[in-house]
């Protein structure tokens, strides 16, 4: 039937006609649960929920279980719903496989079920996506798939007014893009974070109060260390790095945000060689930047300032110190201060 993503599931809920099976998957948490609770508020059981709603471990469970649940007649209601969390196809026998694919390839028969495939975490099998791709495909053509990819920054600020909307507090547009800037982009988090702000300023936010009782999160200050590298700023970098440390950071998840920037910053160095822009660079890599243009344009920025043997030195520092890292006996710490010193003595020895 369809794909949607999560701002279509209010337009396909609209259309008044459930699909007999979903699937909601994507690498978004909040907006995962967020789509599981929406279709249970909207096609779950309007009576008798004990009796006409059953929730399976896919994990666990039997291809014939879920079939059976769904097979069931409601009980005084006029719909029954069936929710599989976490079924990963690809570990599953080949007999229980062959018993997905006939469910799925009978499930739109039935009228009198809706059946959610949920993925709990974004985790799955080792051993094969074919199985797992082939699961969303039948998904996709008896009912719909629900892909919660990761919103984009003004997405996220839209979902951060909405919920400060209904709790009756004050906060502008300005400020909801700000702490998404500050604190990430994990919608839980910036919940948490919102929660938190409306109690301590008694429902009016402002720049202050965010700056003041808001958490930056790993990734920002990760990337804040590798620009200030960029820029040639050895006594903040240092202190970032410390900041890190005193919150009790693991210099692995540290190496990996500052590899990130640079290897960003590699691509556009290249990308400017062949004289293409910001917005084709995002194009080829796809999704892999999508919400991300703005630190895009920035590493686009500061390419030109380095020429392009010292960014290939600098990505090979980090390869070394990502492999010391996992094999050495050396403190982490003392690794990263290391790797600083080396990055800077390298720039300087550049120019």
């Amino acid at each position: 039937m369809a794909e949607i993503n999560y701002s279509g599931l209010g337009g396909h809920i609209a259309a008044g006609k459930p699909s007999p099976v979903y699937l909601i998957c994507g690498d978004d948490g909040y907006l995962r649960r967020r789509c599981l609770e929406i279709l249970k508020l909207k096609y779950g059981p309007d009576a008798l929920p004990e009796f006409n709603y059953n929730e399976f471990d896919g994990s666990v469970c039997t291809v014939d279980e879920i079939a059976a649940a769904a097979d069931t007649l409601p009980m005084m209601a006029s719909r029954r719903m069936v929710v599989v969390k976490d079924m990963d196809a690809a570990s599953i026998s080949a007999d229980q496989y062959r018993k997905l694919e006939l469910f799925l390839g009978s499930v739109g028969d039935n009228v009198n079920c809706v059946t959610v495939f949920f993925n709990v975490s974004v985790k799955a099998s080792a051993k094969s996506g074919d199985r797992q791709g082939a699961m969303r495909n039948l998904i996709k053509k008896a009912g719909t798939v629900v892909n919660c990819k990761t919103p984009s920054p003004a997405e996220i600020t839209d979902i951060l007014l909405s919920e400060a909307g209904k709790n009756g507090t004050q906060l502008t547009r300005a400020d909801a893009a700000y702490m998404v800037e500050r604190c990430g982009s994990d919608i839980t988090n910036l919940l948490s974070e919102l929660a938190k702000l409306h109690s301590l300023c008694g429902g009016k936010i402002t720049r202050a109060a965010i700056d003041s009782n808001t958490t930056q999160s790993i990734d920002v200050k990760g990337y804040m260390l590798a620009s200030d590298i960029i820029s040639g700023k050895r006594r903040d970098a240092y202190r970032i790095l410390e900041e890190l440390f005193d919150e009790r950071t693991e210099p692995v998840a540290v190496l990996a945000i500052m590899s990130g920037a640079f290897i960003d910053l590699y691509r556009a160095k290249l990308a400017s060689g062949e004289r293409r822009s910001a917005d084709d660079m995002a194009a080829l890599f796809g999704d892999e930047y999508k919400g991300k243009e703005k630190r895009l344009g920035f590493s686009f920025r500061d390419s030109r300032r380095y020429p392009l043997p010292l960014l290939r030195e600098w990505c090979g520092m980090l390869c070394r110190t990502d492999s010391a890292l996992k094999s050495s006996r050396v403190d982490g710490k003392i690794l990263l201060e290391k790797l600083l010193a080396e990055m800077f003595m390298a720039a300087e020895a550049a120019r």
